[in-house]
């Protein structure tokens, strides 16, 4: 008898449990551009640490920032992945707020020629005077192009930039057009695959390319700081867990590519891999570029934004540097880091 209560109770209990309402998932609108920098979100969706946090992010792709913020104008997402450009000519405008810096992205981005233009124009760079550079205007990449041409005694005015969209770019290099092709992963790849050279680029420049997790203010303003904060915990999980494995983060990126549509071949993405596993940040690295260092007037991520706005106000895209240490915010980061 006491045996067959036991088993009465055991069942009752398991059908209790059973019955028992899943904790609901906090809904966190989440958009990322499909660059390698948002693997990072790819990573976080698919591998269940948004979940884990309690976190329903559904993320939403697009191939560049522009959708991004005219969703931002509509107040269609909580938090976003984005470039350094949208955030620096939109951004203050419309109140978005930088609680994150997952990459420096300055590493993916080169000037690239043909071996013998590029090693002529090394021994003379007024050789570059009228050349065609195939340029993604108003982009990371475009100030890239304008600080290599400085660096080589030139300006933007001594040659002829050409307006196109990277995978054009590609497509009419390969086919013999233009002198140079300002390219980045996995366009810097495949162009390299193929013989070419670099004649510049931004790492040896030095320039600061920030990829960053954005809040939408007003997501902010109505209680989102606990959910900005577990965002931002189940992306570092993430990241941690792309940083431990090559192979194993490989095969995943293999399937991010598929996803996003590209479909490239695995000795292609041999290089975009390389910058996930060498530039993707961790938490503390991301707080010393929200944070100022010490005697500094503002974090190292606000000096990275001006020194982009001033090449918007070269481009007539802005008139005046904006103040952005309003709109950068560590505190999130620094919950996530005294709590991991």
């Amino acid at each position: 008898m006491k045996r067959k209560l036991r088993t009465i109770l055991l069942a009752a209990a398991f059908a209790v449990a059973a019955a028992a309402p899943v904790a609901a998932l906090d809904q966190v609108r989440t958009n990322s551009i499909t660059a390698y920098t948002g693997f990072y979100i790819y990573v976080a969706d698919t591998m269940g640490f948004f979940k884990k946090h309690g976190i329903d992010a559904s993320p939403r792709w697009f191939p560049s920032g522009a959708p991004i913020m005219q969703g931002a104008a509509g107040g269609q997402w909580d938090m976003a992945f984005l470039g350094a450009p949208p955030m620096v000519v939109g951004g203050p405008a419309l109140g978005l707020v930088t609680v994150g810096m997952i990459a420096e992205e300055g590493g993916m981005h080169e000037l690239i020629g043909r071996p013998a233009y590029v090693d002529a124009a090394k021994a003379d760079s007024s050789k570059l005077r009228g050349a065609r550079i195939f340029v993604t205007t108003l982009s990371t990449g475009h100030y890239m192009v304008e600080a290599c041409l400085r660096h080589l005694g030139l300006s933007t005015n001594d040659v002829r930039i050409v307006p196109s969209e990277q995978q054009a770019t590609l497509s009419a290099f390969v086919a013999g057009e233009g002198d140079l092709a300002q390219v980045w992963s996995p366009q810097t790849t495949m162009l390299q695959a193929r013989g070419n050279k670099v004649i510049c680029g931004a790492k040896e420049l030095a320039l600061s390319m920030p990829g960053i997790s954005v809040a939408h203010p007003n997501f902010i303003a109505n209680n989102g700081s606990d959910k900005i904060t577990r965002w931002l915990r189940a992306t570092a999980e993430a990241v941690e867990w792309i940083r431990q494995d090559r192979k194993r983060t490989f095969e995943l990126y293999k399937k991010y590519d598929a996803f996003r549509g590209f479909n490239f071949k695995d000795d292609m993405l041999e290089g975009e891999v390389d910058l996930v596993m060498n530039t993707y940040m961790n938490v503390d690295q991301q707080l010393a570029m929200l944070k100022p260092a010490a005697g500094k007037p503002e974090p190292a991520i606000a000096a990275s934004f001006s020194a982009i706005a001033e090449f918007f106000i070269r481009q007539g895209r802005l008139k005046t540097v904006p103040d952005y240490r309003p709109y950068i915010d560590s505190r999130y980061l620094e919950a996530v880091k005294s709590n991991p």
